[in-house]
């Protein structure tokens, strides 16, 4: 009996396997390898000398790719540097100027802000402007209808009338004393009687004339009386009593006469003067009753056209204008709405230029001596394609205990209100200036594995990647702190280009 033998246990194909597997490791390999020789050639020590020839092709000669410095070499055909934009400058020593760049907020101009109170108790009659409006200077805003307004008009009226009559007195005794001292003049002067009622007739003088004309006619009289009997004296139809008793009464008469016109002339300086303070005192009092209603806010326009008869009950209205121009920011007034001294009822503000605040830390407290009076640039997230100025006018004087910062304020100035207060800015501050520095422009450094390099030429068309160590960065510059010297020339523009070119470079030498 023939005995079938067991079958043979299945096992895995090798030769299939390997084919399978031969494409992948050749990647692993190939990506290894790739890596290795970008690693070495991008990171070894720029002090480890290699000798040019261990690095040149057997078959020949071919450019260098590393000098006796050890820095790796990429060559680039000058004809191509147009092409790829390449750009060379010079390492250089001079000052740097340092920026800093701090987080801000945008503000109200706290000198362009008015918060509006009414000064007296009222209702609000009429409300003229809404939220966000944009206002003039003496704009109406707000109409409140006030009693004390009222009264104050009214009070401001009547002593107006009460001055008018005053002046009208004062002027009236004026001309009374005038024309009595011309009287008297007259009258010292020893003019006829009948001359002087002539002249003066029409002249107003109040009971002076009379007084005076009446006293002046009976010394006429006797002193007439004397002259005549002293005529015929001497013939003795009279007697010498009867001389002696006319000359008497013309004394008296005289006597009488001259204090007459002493006590008018007292009287008329007395009456004079009565007149201009009762003058003085009623425009005293409208004087202070005008004060009172601008201290109250009244318009000079208000006050000037008070008049009872025709305004009426309008007579108590009070109007509440804008001091400048601006925008309504806050709004607390409503009709009928019973307001007080202290009630705010409205907010504007000048949005045309806003404040900049910032905060400087303890750190930086020594840049603020050097900022006084410079200008900022500043950026906001809504604008990323516009950038502010904004002048510095405070500095600060005292530092937050908690948050060991000095506030700072900038004005900028704000036409298409692009700035709106609350909005965070970026500020860049214009920094200390660094005395003397290797400076290089700022896309001549670039970086490989964490290391900074820049490109220095070092033949017609051979460019030496040279391992740095950088300072502080600007807008265009950074500081060159190691690696390279004054005066050697640095790739600026396409850079980038040799760097890949140097990793092509290295690779085809393997």
């Amino acid at each position: 009996m023939t005995t079938n033998p067991s079958p043979a246990p299945l096992r895995p194909n090798r030769s299939a396997m390997g084919i399978a597997w031969q494409p992948a490791l050749v990647l692993l390999l190939a990506g290894g390898v790739l890596g290795a020789v970008s690693y070495y050639f991008f990171t070894r020590d720029k002090n480890t000398a290699t000798s040019p020839e261990s690095l040149s092709k057997e078959q020949g000669d071919a450019p260098e790719v590393a000098n006796s410095e050890g820095e790796a070499i990429v060559h680039l055909p000058v004809a191509q540097w147009t092409n790829i934009g390449l750009a060379k400058s010079k390492a250089s020593k001079r000052p740097f100027q340092k920026s800093l760049t701090l987080t801000g907020k945008v503000s109200l101009n706290e000198d362009r802000i008015a918060h509006i109170y009414p000064m007296v108790e009222g209702a609000v009659e009429e409300v003229y402007v809404g939220l966000g409006q944009k206002v003039k200077a003496n704009e109406l805003l707000v109409m409140i209808h006030s009693r004390e307004i009222g009264l104050a008009k009214l009070e401001l009226f009547q002593a107006r009338l009460q001055w008018e009559m005053a002046k009208v007195k004062e002027n009236l005794q004026r001309e009374i004393s005038k024309n009595t001292e011309e009287l008297l003049v007259s009258l010292r002067q020893g003019k006829p009687i009948q001359d002087i009622e002539s002249q003066f007739r029409s002249r107003g003088m109040g009971d002076y004339r009379e007084r005076l004309l009446l006293a002046y006619s009976s010394y006429l009289k006797s002193q007439s009386d004397v002259l005549r009997l002293e005529g015929v004296t001497d013939s003795g139809a009279i007697s010498a009593k009867q001389l002696v008793a006319a000359q008497s009464s013309r004394n008296a008469d005289l006597a009488t006469f001259q204090s007459r016109i002493e006590q008018v002339e007292f009287e008329l300086r007395t009456a004079l003067l009565l007149a201009s303070q009762a003058a003085t005192e009623a425009g005293t009092r409208v004087s202070v009753a005008t004060t009172n209603l601008r201290i109250l806010g009244c318009d000079e326009e208000d006050i000037v056209s008070i008049d009872p008869e025709r305004q009426g009950q309008a007579i108590s209205d009070y109007p509440i204008r804008a001091p400048f121009d601006g925008t309504v920011i806050s709004k607390d007034a409503a009709l009928k709405e019973q307001v007080r001294p202290s009630s705010q009822i409205l907010s504007i503000a000048d949005l045309n230029n806003v404040w900049i605040t910032a905060d400087v830390y303890e750190q930086n407290v020594p840049l603020l001596n050097s900022l006084a009076g410079k200008t900022l640039t500043i950026r906001n997230e809504a604008w990323p394609d516009r950038t502010f100025e904004a002048k510095i006018f405070y500095t600060g004087d005292i530092m937050d205990d908690a948050t060991r910062t000095i506030s700072m304020r900038a004005i900028a100035e704000n036409p298409e209100q692009l700035l709106k207060p609350g909005m965070f800015v970026q500020i860049e501050l214009p920094g200390l200036i660094d005395e003397s520095a290797l400076i290089v422009p700022k896309s001549a450094v670039l970086e490989h594995e964490g290391r900074q390099f820049v490109f220095v030429q070092t033949g017609e068309d051979a460019f030496a990647r040279r391992d740095v160590q950088v300072g502080e960065a600007g807008k265009e510059e950074i500081i060159v702190l190691d690696g390279l010297k004054e005066g050697e020339e640095v790739v600026s523009s396409g850079g980038f280009v040799l760097k890949s070119k140097l990793l092509a470079d290295l690779m085809g030498e393997e």
